[in-house]
């Protein structure tokens, strides 16, 4: 279902501001060891997002919300068109508002399939093994660090887009833009702001709610139709949390015998 990911991850116009270096094998690894360092204490983050994909004829502009939890879940809602794109593991959701309609998709289990958590998460040996990764230098103030991914040359396998750069903030190494061509005449880039992290994991945000009424599409099938008052997806909430008990006050009766004498 690779249709999806291409519709989460598409962009454009290269950045001349960014000089690609490539690194020897050592220092990718010094990079990397820091890279993980910086994200130990980031176990969920919200941020803004503009997405703008290059066409041959068209610009399109799309802003909207992500949202990111640990162990493996992201989520990307745009505001106009009103669209949601969740990815949880290997399970991907998108949600258009306007057709009313939830489609479900298995993500393959595949290496390449952690595209979707690109710049977000710290599983860089499963990164590198997937893709042929360099470093990158930039001349940007929010950060001078980056990455370029390439597909390897060395397999067969599909290739879906044709580079990655990510350009990485210097406090805490997570993306301030996603450039990313997917072939000669597409590409797009992500621009993320307002980045708020936070050290627990918050899967609860990272949710969709969908409203009574709209089909959840399945394998191309129609597997449901919401009912009642909506429904979550995923259903599972976070562990569920311990709250104190408020008992009722106690009567006057119930009062009087507890504080009564024993006969």
């Amino acid at each position: 279902m690779w249709h999806y990911k291409t519709t989460l991850i598409t962009l454009a116009v290269i950045i001349a501001a960014v000089i690609t270096t490539t690194a020897a094998a050592d220092d990718i690894e010094s990079f990397f060891q820091t890279f993980r360092e910086k994200r130990d204490d980031i176990g969920a983050l919200r941020a803004a997002f503009t997405q703008k994909t290059f066409l041959p004829d068209e610009v399109l502009t799309t802003q909207g919300t992500l949202y990111y939890s640990r162990p493996r879940r992201i989520m990307f809602a745009t505001d106009n068109p009103e669209r949601i794109i969740l990815v949880d593991g290997r399970r991907g959701y998108e949600y258009d508002a306007e057709i009313r309609q939830l489609t479900i998709f298995d993500i393959e289990d595949n290496p390449r399939a952690d595209i979707f958590f690109l710049g977000f998460d710290d599983d860089t040996e499963t990164l590198q093994q997937a893709y042929q990764v360099q470093l990158m230098i930039t001349h940007d103030a929010r950060g001078r660090h980056g990455i370029k991914i390439e597909p390897r040359h060395d397999t067969d396998e599909e290739v879906y887009f044709m580079e990655v750069n990510l350009s990485l903030r210097d406090e805490d190494f997570l993306p301030y833009r996603i450039h990313i061509v997917n072939d000669a005449e597409s590409q797009l880039f992500i621009d993320i702001d307002e980045i708020v992290t936070q050290t627990a994991a918050d899967l609860d945000s990272a949710r969709i709610f969908v409203p009574p009424g709209v089909k959840v599409i399945e394998n191309d099938a129609v597997v449901d139709t919401i009912e009642g008052e909506g429904r979550y997806f995923p259903a599972e909430n976070t562990a569920p949390q311990l709250h104190e008990r408020v008992l009722p006050p106690q009567t006057e009766d119930v009062s009087a015998e507890t504080s009564a004498p024993n006969q």
